[in-house]
């Protein structure tokens, strides 16, 4: 498992147990503090994760949009719920 498999499966485990599916979503700076602080501190790890995000959105798995918040506005994420099965099925097989 790569690197960026890896942190792909943090992610949406970390999405799946605060159970933030379509209309439901949370700031991504939340799901990135929950991520291993090597990942966060150096380059090599910045870049990894930013790798896992961007393939969490071209495969649809993750929506990422902006909203208005009372300081102005963030990008928020959530899970796909039309993706359910694929997000399930990678979890599993990458166990």
């Amino acid at each position: 498992m790569t690197e960026a498999d890896s942190l792909k499966r943090l992610i949406l485990q970390k999405l799946i147990r605060s159970n933030t599916w379509g209309g439901k979503h949370t700031p991504i700076d939340f799901i990135i503090k929950g991520v291993p602080e090597h990942y966060r501190n150096t380059h090599k790890g910045k870049k990894s994760m930013e790798e896992a995000m961007k393939s969490l959105m071209n495969e649809e798995w993750i929506i990422i949009s902006v909203k208005k918040t009372g300081k102005g506005s963030d990008s928020h994420i959530s899970l796909n719920p039309r993706k359910v099965s694929e997000i399930k099925q990678f979890l599993e097989n990458s166990a």
